[in-house]
């Protein structure tokens, strides 16, 4: 990959606390005048275990992830991202990865389930994968939990800290339905939120959606939801909600 267009975030998942890098994240989105198209974040995990995952900045969303011998791993679609990657056979939404966002809540968090993940990641090997299908469970399910933890918690403040107290716990918690709505809609908040600057006005045409299906009822609510802010245009938007449908 072109260094230019990547930003390393080292993320030490023993000897550090999982909110480490969101401020550093954050910063890398927020403050630069020209974004990197990608930010990586490299993970150690237990006895060796580690891996690297490429995130794209315009939407903080996962794009593929290298194992412990560096091999690059790039979901459908995203071949262009991640040059000479071996395709996944599946993609990164949640209907892929754990039959669909209403079976996150089943999904634990925390320090130990971050390390399950990342050693799913290290050792992955396509062969392997095909040929036993729990191997490509469990890569899904580590995908799925690493997708929380690193990019949903990084979108939303409530994620980030349900996440970042239970790894300073050391035990796990679960994602409410009220999180799984902040999680569908983030960028539908996002899209709100910038009409709602531009106009003065919370009269936006998804305020009632947010009302009914995320407990959104006002800016200030959404301002206390959302950590990141993506400007999408409304054909982006519904295109991005098509897709993940």
């Amino acid at each position: 990959m072109d260094d230019k267009l990547v930003l390393p975030i080292i993320i030490l998942a023993l000897a550090t606390s999982s909110s480490n890098y969101y401020s550093a994240a954050a910063a890398a989105v927020a403050t630069e005048r020209e974004p990197p198209k990608l930010i990586v974040l490299e993970l150690l995990g237990r006895d060796g275990d580690k891996t690297s995952l490429v995130v794209q900045a315009h939407d903080l969303s996962l794009a593929g992830f290298a194992n412990r011998t560096s091999h690059w791993h790039a979901f459908p679609s995203h071949e262009h991202v991640i040059p000479n990657a071996t395709v996944l056979p599946f993609g990164n939404s949640y209907r892929d990865l754990v039959g669909g966002l209403e079976n996150l809540p089943s999904l634990p968090l925390g320090k130990d389930p971050v390390l399950d993940a990342i050693h799913a990641l290290s050792g992955h090997d396509p062969a392997a994968a095909a040929a036993d299908g729990n191997v490509e469970v469990a890569l899904k399910r580590g995908l799925a939990t690493l997708t929380v933890t690193k990019c949903e918690a990084l979108r939303l403040t409530p994620i980030k800290k349900l996440v970042s107290e239970a790894w300073e716990r050391g035990d796990t918690a679960h994602l409410t339905q009220e999180h799984v709505g902040y999680i569908e809609h983030w960028d539908t908040m996002c899209f709100e939120l910038l009409r709602a600057h531009r106009t003065g006005e919370w009269d936006g045409p998804f305020t009632e959606l947010l009302r009914t299906s995320a407990n959104i009822h006002s800016k200030e609510d959404a301002l206390a939801v959302v950590n990141v802010i993506i400007d999408r245009t409304l054909d982006q938007l519904l295109l991005a909600h098509a897709r993940s449908a």
